[in-house]
């Protein structure tokens, strides 16, 4: 009942306090405008990061201010918060932003280096020193947070993509006896709860790159967190499931870019949501049918930790659903290509 409350409490705070953000947002202009890659009509309210972000804290210091991991994690994540207010303010330089994230980053993982050491000992076979590895880590964090800023183009898109993962891990969590990363998970879960209504389409606020990377932030923190110990190679691998829409997002940005020649900063139309849309697809369904997707891929992670499925089970299977996907977003790319000239050709 304890954690429930958790979830509870987090859910609450976070469905009271968007209505005032939203408010607040409003009156002070700190508003999406419509236009470019942008697929809304009109300026919508941005700062949802703060009701999130209020929901975890104050859940989070109720229930975790005895945990040193919990409060740096919290700690770190103000900063991203801060980072992400001032974006959506003053709209800062990409490379700015990207040094606060390192940042942030480093600091986590250098506070908490201890909770890593089962990592660290296990690619030291591997004869990958203890520096690199938590580099790697904070790379990761890194590259999650940016992850979900960029899935972050439809109304509710992040914020249901981060329920779905908050959610699995919060099954994997319950199954395998870890109630203190069960309770902090629901925490998150019961803040993205509370603010979806307002951000589902149509959105009446935005989380904006606030909310957006906090949600990657924290996600991507504690799943490292959560795999730490006891560690197999199986878990880690089932684990990268979970991640599998926005991973495969932002990969695709880097290789889209690198291929094109352009700044990696450089924002453009050629996200999955973006290549849907071009089919035809109305924003609900395309946000529907990416929540099919991460739900499905977040089932197979949980059935294959629970399992305790076998590391060349798993390597197979995800080589198998990476090719799977790569082919199939190859031809959907080849149709939203045709889309587009066609549109063109009509003009």
């Amino acid at each position: 009942m304890d954690i429930a409350a958790r979830f509870v409490l987090a859910l609450a705070i976070s469905f009271a306090s968007t209505p005032i953000i939203t408010r607040f947002a409003s009156k002070n202009g700190v508003v999406d405008k419509p236009g470019g890659r942008k697929a809304h009509q009109e300026p919508k309210p941005l700062l949802g990061g703060l009701s999130i972000f209020l929901a975890c804290g104050v859940a989070g210091l109720i229930y975790y201010s005895y945990s040193f991991k919990a409060l740096t994690l919290l700690a770190c994540g103000l900063l991203i918060l801060v980072l992400g207010v001032v974006d959506d303010i003053y709209n800062i330089n990409p490379f700015y932003k990207l040094a606060g994230q390192l940042i942030a980053a480093a600091l986590l993982v250098g506070l908490n280096s201890g909770s890593y050491r089962v990592l660290v000992e296990n690619l030291a076979r591997f004869q990958v020193p203890g520096f690199v590895t938590l580099a790697l880590i904070a790379g990761w964090i890194v590259l999650m947070t940016n992850a979900f800023n960029l899935i972050d183009g439809l109304d509710g898109l992040a914020t249901g993509t981060a329920m779905i993962i908050a959610g699995a891990m919060a099954v994997s969590a319950s199954l395998g006896g870890h109630s203190s990363a069960l309770g902090s998970l629901l925490i998150v879960l019961g803040a993205c709860l509370g603010f979806f209504p307002y951000n589902f389409s149509p959105a009446r606020i935005f989380l904006g790159d606030a909310g957006s990377m906090l949600l990657g932030f924290f996600l991507a923190s504690m799943h490292l967190f959560f795999i730490a110990a006891p560690l197999s190679l199986s878990l880690v691998l089932s684990s990268a499931f979970l991640f599998a829409y926005p991973a495969l997002d932002v990969t695709y940005a880097i290789y889209r870019r690198l291929r094109n020649k352009g700044s990696l900063f450089s924002g453009d139309q050629g996200h999955i949501h973006h290549i849907l849309l071009r089919l035809g697809l109305r924003v609900r369904t395309v946000v529907l049918l990416l929540y099919l997707g991460s739900a499905a891929f977040a089932a197979l992670a949980v059935f294959l930790m629970s399992m305790k499925v076998s590391a060349g089970w798993v390597a197979f299977l995800g080589v198998a659903a990476l090719a799977g996907v790569a082919a199939l977003f190859y031809r959907l790319t080849r149709l939203s290509a045709g889309a587009l000239r066609r549109g063109f050709s009509q003009r």
